[in-house]
């Protein structure tokens, strides 16, 4: 009996009611809202990490061929003398 009387509302508790359920809403809002940047950063991170891997590729590729090439000009020439 006791059970009944309480999850039946009172009159005067709609308005409470519906106050409690907007405000749940804001909270869930603010959560979804910061979910959703904590994304978006990790999303930037991982986009800004691939970037300096690619960049990093490049200057190492840059670098061994000028070294290649460097050796290959200073490699002695060899003529044979016959």
């Amino acid at each position: 009996m006791s059970q009944n009387a309480q999850t039946q509302p009172l009159p005067g508790d709609a308005e409470q009611l519906s106050k409690l359920l907007e405000l749940e809403l804001v909270q869930k809002r603010v959560q979804w809202q910061q979910l959703k940047q904590r994304k978006k950063s990790l999303r930037s991170l991982a986009i800004l990490f691939l970037f300096v891997i690619f960049a990093g590729g490049l200057v190492g590729y840059f670098f061994v061929f000028n070294r290649v090439n460097e050796e290959r000009q200073n490699r002695p020439v060899t003529t044979s003398n016959r």
